[in-house]
């Protein structure tokens, strides 16, 4: 099953030094804005949830969706990128597609690490 973007709630994560959203479901590539750029991750085969790698789409070991502004560069060979751990953190969660479209993601983290 696919989930409408506009209705979905998404977890904010640092990926590869961009903002992205994340839902461990499939989205349906049709309820995303024109502007946006939508990959599925897959995770490793161990099934330890770590995400491995970013592709257009994923058929097995499919552990999620991303959303992002920015396009990801991907490997000319295999049209795809490989991720470790240390190329994400999850940030925050129950993050709105609009929410995220019409906010700074990393003005607002600024923000809320001064005040700490």
């Amino acid at each position: 099953m696919k989930v409408n973007a506009a209705e979905e709630s998404f977890e904010l994560m640092n990926m590869l030094g961009q903002y992205v959203l994340f839902t461990n479901m499939r989205v349906d590539r049709d309820t995303v804005p024109q502007d946006l750029y939508v990959y599925d991750v897959r995770h490793d085969y161990d099934c330890t949830g770590e995400i491995c790698e970013i592709k257009p789409s994923v058929i097995v070991n499919h552990w999620g969706t991303i959303i992002c502004k920015e396009p990801i560069e991907l490997d000319s060979k295999w049209n795809s990128r490989a991720v470790d751990s240390n190329d994400y953190s999850y940030i925050a969660d129950n993050i709105k597609l609009d929410e995220y479209i019409n906010t700074d993601c990393y003005e607002e983290e600024s923000e809320e690490m001064e005040m700490r």
